[in-house]
């Protein structure tokens, strides 16, 4: 939920709703602000009443990085859209996972200040360009190193061959299946 406070547009991490046996309930919020990232926490009365913004949640197209920009399309529309890399969501190291034509989420405040932040897919397929090779007695699940073919590293198991496509869990750099 985002909660407009102060002019500013705030996202609800956490809520705590309590009270004394005389007084009025006081709701404590965790708040992010949706733009800077910054944290704070918040009272607030049961009387008082705040205005709910509206989060969407758009699907564009990556189309490339310019240095610390990066090139997006909304598919519907066919728009550009450009945001800077520091309002990613997720780590640096994510940021190899990013292929060409990619569908990535925009998340976009409505009606102002607009697109806040941008994330990769929960999941995506990737095609395995080299595997390190395991040793013949291990036994069980092992796993070992291997380099997609956008040059990102990850774990797969044993079993994986170069050439292969993988479904990867994009938030963990972690293996799912083949594809």
């Amino acid at each position: 939920m985002v909660i407009e406070h102060n002019g500013s547009p705030l996202i609800v991490v956490s809520k705590d709703h309590g009270g004394t046996g005389r007084g009025q309930a006081v709701i404590k919020l965790g708040l992010k602000h949706a733009v800077t990232g910054a944290r704070s926490n918040e009272r607030f009365r049961g009387s008082e009443s705040l205005e709910v913004m509206v989060l969407a949640q758009n699907e564009y197209q990556f189309l490339y990085m310019d240095g610390d920009t990066v090139h997006l399309m909304d598919m519907q529309t066919f728009e550009e859209l450009t945001m800077g890399v520091d309002t990613f969501d997720g780590s640096k190291e994510h940021l190899a996972l990013l292929e060409d034509g990619m569908t990535v989420t925009v998340k976009v405040l409505v009606p102002e200040p607009g697109p806040i932040s941008w994330r990769l897919p929960l999941r995506h397929t990737y095609k395995v360009k080299s595997v390190d090779q395991s040793i013949e007695k291990d036994k069980g699940a092992t796993y070992v190193n291997a380099v997609l073919e956008n040059g990102a590293q990850v774990k797969v198991p044993s079993f994986i061959r170069p050439g292969e496509s993988v479904v990867i869990d994009t938030s963990q750099l972690a293996y799912v299946s083949r594809a």
